[in-house]
């Protein structure tokens, strides 16, 4: 196991009961060249590569961008340990057609409530009534709707930083022949 995999599965076990830890801001490039990032939900880190996963709705500017640039950087920050990491990543967008069997694990495993907002309409598009909620709607069936996407983050370097103590402690992990390599950097 590489090392920034150790450091994040423990600071994904150190703050388990934190909903907010299991935020992260994803930056992506848009095809006319304007950046674009976002707050995403992590669902998974794959047990075998060096993969981390999120849902989405393959109508999402994040999907589009993925159709022309894969590349993409994400920056995650752990506040109850303050630790910050920072990753280079090459998306894949896997789809209900590409992926049915992924797909329709991901979609298992979501609440009904986060089901429901794949049927609220396109994300971005005008909201009509904007002073209703959105409805929660129950899903008509448990088979994943044709716009439900797993986004495969594939880890290509990572940058690791601990704000505690002193000194604080920043490495740099690249892949190199198939192997990670860390590098203490200065913070």
């Amino acid at each position: 196991m590489s090392g920034w995999r150790t450091r994040l599965v423990n600071s994904l076990a150190l703050t388990q009961d934190i909903p907010e830890s299991r935020f992260f801001q994803l930056a992506t490039q848009s095809p006319d060249g304007q950046l674009h990032n976002r707050t995403v939900v992590f669902r998974g880190l794959d047990e075998t590569q060096d993969v981390l996963y999120l849902v989405t709705d393959t109508r999402s500017q994040k999907c589009l961008d993925f159709q022309c640039n894969r590349r993409a950087a994400l920056c995650w920050y752990f506040a109850h340990s303050r630790e910050q990491y920072r990753f280079s990543v090459t998306g894949e967008v896997c789809t209900v057609h590409s992926h049915e069997s992924l797909c329709s694990d991901y979609w298992a495993q979501l609440s009904e409530s986060a089901k429901s907002q794949f049927f609220w309409g396109e994300p971005g598009s005008v909201r009509e009534n904007p002073e209703y909620p959105l409805k929660i709607v129950t899903p008509p069936t448990q088979i994943p709707p044709f716009h439900f996407a797993v986004i495969k983050l594939t880890v290509r370097n990572a940058d690791y930083l601990s704000l505690t103590g002193n000194p604080q402690i920043r490495e740099r992990f690249e892949l190199q022949n198939g192997q990670w390599i860390c590098q203490p950097i200065l913070p």
